[in-house]
């Protein structure tokens, strides 16, 4: 009886183990599309997302051991589930409220919470080392994107505003992201040729910083320092409180070289301080700031007509926009111009969905970005601590883009954010490495 259960044990092992080949290799290549398809003109970035959540959830659903084996998986990540999980209920109340267009809002939530668990599942069955080559999508994406950005900007290098899918803010902010991470990966050894390798990535941050400062997006300078600092523990493993804030204001004294190095990014930060100075004297004056200011005051407005359940979601802000303009809250050009957002991910969300949104909002970033802080501390393995920095950059990088931007306006953005962050969680998870590298 042993004897054939040892024999049964021994042939399906090869079955199992080209099941797993075959996992990773559709595994990685989709997460690999996913960032290029979402900034070049190939678009279907929802597209590859869909496909990834089948594919992961095949893949939990026939894993050897049965569900019981991913329950036991996604036990540690019980926090991070109930985190990401608010935001479904909230537009779940939403809907029953009437308030939202439920195919939409409701799979942007589904996207974050059940779209999150289904691809940490998956990979977390999966082979590690395939899984990280998925970050040769980065590096591509971050090619491709300086390319569309200096052939936008052409003849003139102008500020590109026709790039693919976004508008230039949330272009430039998501290839500063994607140069940033491809960046950390160097941590990883991808090829046998390690020195090459190296330098291919460093001269991708350069070019990624090329294609960032064309898009002449001033708020994405605000999270480089943050960048530069999760960085500097990865590479250095130091994260004593005197180093990080020493660090942090190197950090920042960088980035400011950096940007004043383009003469079109100095004239518009010198706009900005012209023209938020002369919106603190005339509230309705016309200008980009002054516009930017007076949508932040309406949704703050918003925000305290309804503060617990807020007043709907974007098809809802526009038209409300009419009525502080009767009020000669927000001048005619604001008005005219039809925005339907206030280019801040925490004020629209307030405005939307009141507190019970904020809350959500910030558990999405909160979250994760508390479990990827640990795993970057010193005497975690370095092939965790690189998908931890990751991780982290990719979620307080977003925090910061969507104080001067609506970053979560796309939903392919969110499948991207989800994604991703599903991705480095796996890559961090210690006993994951463990159980499938010894």
């Amino acid at each position: 009886m042993v004897n054939v259960d040892l024999g049964i044990r021994l042939t399906l092992r090869p079955f199992y183990s080209s099941r797993q080949h075959l996992g990773s290799f559709l595994v990685t290549l989709l997460i690999a599309a996913m960032p290029i398809t979402m900034l070049t003109g190939l678009a279907r970035a929802s597209t590859v997302f869909y496909l990834l959540t089948a594919v992961s959830a095949v893949i939990c659903m026939s894993r050897a051991g049965g569900y019981q084996v991913v329950l036991s998986d996604w036990k540690d990540y019980r926090g991070l589930a109930a985190a990401l999980f608010v935001s479904l209920v909230v537009m779940t109340i939403a809907a029953m409220r009437g308030s939202i267009r439920i195919d939409n809002e409701i799979e942007r939530a589904l996207r974050l919470s059940v779209g999150t668990f289904l691809i940490l599942g998956a990979c977390l069955s999966l082979i590690p080392q395939w899984l990280r080559q998925a970050t040769w999508g980065l590096v591509i994406t971050t090619w491709f994107a300086t390319g569309y950005t200096l052939w936008y900007s052409l003849p003139t290098f102008r500020r590109p505003f026709e790039v693919p899918q976004h508008n230039a803010v949330s272009y430039g902010n998501l290839l500063l992201m994607m140069a940033v991470l491809a960046t950390f990966s160097i941590g990883w050894q991808l090829t046998r040729f390690r020195k090459t390798e190296i330098a291919f990535k460093v001269l991708t941050l350069a070019i990624g910083l090329l294609g960032f400062i064309t898009t002449q997006t001033r708020g994405g300078w605000l999270v480089v320092p943050f960048f530069i600092v999760i960085g500097w523990v990865l590479f250095t493993g130091k994260t004593s409180l005197r180093k990080l804030l020493v660090t942090g204001l190197v950090a920042i004294l960088v980035s400011g070289a950096i940007s004043a190095t383009s003469p079109m990014l100095r004239q518009r930060m010198q706009q900005m301080v012209t023209q938020t100075a002369e919106c603190l004297s005339n509230p309705l004056a016309i200008s980009s700031e002054c516009g930017r200011i007076q949508l932040w005051h309406v949704s703050w407005l918003m925000f305290k007509d309804n503060p617990v359940f807020g007043n709907g979601t974007i098809q809802t802000f526009g038209p409300k926009l009419e009525g502080y303009w009767r009020q000669g809250i927000v001048s005619d050009f604001v008005y005219s111009q039809g925005f339907g957002e206030p280019h801040n991910d925490m004020l629209f969300s307030m405005a939307s969905h009141g507190l019970l949104g904020l809350a959500a909002l910030l558990l999405i970033y909160a979250a994760p970005i508390w479990l990827f802080t640990r795993r970057l501390r010193a005497g975690v393995s370095q092939p965790a601590r690189v998908a931890a920095a990751m991780g982290l950059a990719l979620c307080l990088g977003f925090f910061v883009f969507g104080l001067t931007e609506l970053m979560l306006r796309s939903i392919r953005t969110i499948g991207f954010y989800a994604m991703t962050m599903a991705w480095c969680l796996a890559l961090s998870d210690e006993k994951f490495l463990a159980r499938q590298e010894h």
